[in-house]
């Protein structure tokens, strides 16, 4: 054994006499990458020498602060140290010579002495193979005997033919065979039965993402399944659902619902099927105004011309002179007003005139001042222009905000408040996509102010914003918006007056 104080010497004896490498890679980062700092820069010549002779380390590495990894250890040196691959070779040739012991081998040969029959027969015997008997039935007639028949085939028999359903593809909206999905039961009545079957209604159950359409085709097909008379037309297209009481009387007042709508848009709990007539579809009637023309949709021909006028003038509203009534007349027959409580049948005509009920000396002048004032609104309804008005929130507080109004969006900017205490409101843009009523809500003739309100939809639900201003500048503000809302169409506003229908429906 030998013992030696240069430490330097050990290391270099370590790194060129011994393998440096582990599983981990540590033992040869710590031996190779170490480095000595050179704290033996005024020892003697002939260790410089050594040094230099056993290139120990380049003058690059002399000069690094000396600093190594921490040494880890490794989970094999605290269990059960990993055995050789001689002792695994050895262990898996003795499992081997084990296993071959347990099996014999046999050498297949021909047998020089073939044996006989009568030893055949007794080193193999037959035995006897009992047949089932199967149980016989006799018939009635006849007395013939004829096998007995299983259950399924009984079934088969008992069942009737079942005719081809036109309505299979509707089967998937049956809320009976799904029961994870959300279902809703309508209380169906079927008015082509007779008198008699009709007072026993259909209960139907339908799953909620299912359209009007949907509910019918379901319907068809629950019908066609129970096989009942009279049979149905092959498509949906020739049924629509309509609104009906409580006995099955259909409520004439209310249109059909909508096919393209969904199912749980409606909460009806009684519905009736009714087989649409030829007469009963959508129709289209032309008004003429002016140079101008509009086409009204409408259900049937038992409408009457005081309800075609209202829808006229719904549509056509910012293009009629305000505080003036008006009346229908034939374009056949110009100059002859029509009774409005006549039906659209009895007109014979589906082309109407919509002229004003006042001299038309007085009308000239006032329509073509009324014309070039709205055409001159049109025109400047998309320029932006702000105003000054006063936001009121819900508690009744006030704050002075600027409101501007565009072809793209509306902006609310607050205005910068004296008081400490005063209420200030949020900045806020909305799109004029999203904007879907805008309307006046009181006027005060002391003050000579009005209030009004814009409602929009905010991403999650219909909001509104409730301002104050001037008179002249109300009016002002709403023609601008209502001019921006005729020119940019909006699903969210369609679906808004949709639900504000429907709820005055259910009221």
């Amino acid at each position: 054994m030998a013992f030696y104080d240069d430490k330097r010497f050990i290391l270099s004896h370590i790194r060129h006499s011994f393998i440096t490498c582990d599983d981990t890679g540590l033992c040869e980062m710590v031996m190779l990458n170490e480095s000595i700092q050179d704290r033996y820069a005024d020892e003697e010549a002939d260790d410089a020498l050594v040094l230099k002779s056993l290139e120990l380390e380049t003058k690059s590495e002399l000069s690094e602060a000396a600093q190594s990894y921490d040494i880890m250890s490794d989970m094999d040196l605290i269990g059960v140290r990993r055995r050789s691959n001689t002792a695994q070779r050895l262990e898996r040739l003795k499992k081997e010579k084990k296993s071959q012991s347990k099996l014999q081998t046999y050498a297949w040969k021909p047998n020089p002495y073939p044996l006989s029959e009568s030893e055949i027969s007794e080193l193999f015997p037959k035995k006897p193979l009992t047949q089932t008997v199967k149980p016989v039935v006799k018939a009635a007639e006849g007395l013939t005997t004829a096998t007995k028949k299983s259950a399924l085939s009984l079934l088969l028999e008992k069942c009737p033919d079942i005719p081809n359903n036109p309505f299979n593809e509707y089967a998937r909206f049956d809320g009976r065979v799904s029961e994870a999905a959300p279902t809703k039961r309508i209380t169906i009545y079927l008015t082509m039965l007779s008198s008699q079957q009709r007072q026993q209604p259909m209960e139907v159950v339908t799953q909620i993402n299912a359209r009007v359409d949907d509910l019918i085709g379901l319907i068809c097909w629950q019908y066609t399944n129970e096989g009942k008379e009279p049979r149905l037309k092959a498509s949906v297209s020739h049924y629509s659902l309509r609104i009906a009481e409580e006995n099955g009387e259909v409520d004439p007042d209310f249109p059909s619902l909508n096919s393209k709508e969904l199912v749980a848009k409606f909460g009806f709990p009684v519905l009736a099927l009714v087989e649409k007539d030829e007469h009963d579809s959508n129709l289209l009637v032309t008004i003429f105004i002016d140079e101008v023309f509009s086409k009204i949709q409408v259900n049937n021909l038992q409408i009457s011309l005081q309800e075609l006028l209202e829808l006229t003038m719904r549509k056509r509203r910012p293009s009629l002179i305000k505080g003036v009534s008006y009346k229908l007349e034939k374009r056949t027959e110009p100059g002859v007003s029509l009774d409005l409580k006549q039906t659209l049948a009895d007109c014979n005509s589906l082309e109407f005139v919509l002229t004003p009920d006042q001299p038309p000396v007085d009308f000239g002048e006032s329509r073509a001042a009324n014309r070039f004032e709205l055409d001159m609104s049109a025109m400047e309804a998309p320029l932006y222009r702000s105003y000054n008005v006063t936001a009121i929130n819900k508690l009744g507080r006030t704050a002075d905000v600027e409101m501007g109004i565009s072809g793209d969006k509306i902006e609310i900017t607050p205005m910068p408040n004296k008081g400490f205490f005063q209420w200030q409101p949020k900045a806020a843009t909305v799109n004029d996509e999203d904007v879907v009523l805008c309307e006046l809500l009181a006027h005060k003739l002391n003050t000579g102010k009005s209030t009004f309100k814009v409602v929009y939809w905010n991403g999650d639900e219909y909001k509104h914003w409730t301002f104050e201003a001037e008179t002249s500048v109300t009016n002002e503000i709403l023609k601008k918006l209502q001019f921006v809302m005729q020119m940019k169409t909006s699903l969210i506003r369609n679906e808004y007056f949709a639900l504000k229908e429907h709820k005055s429906l259910k009221k």
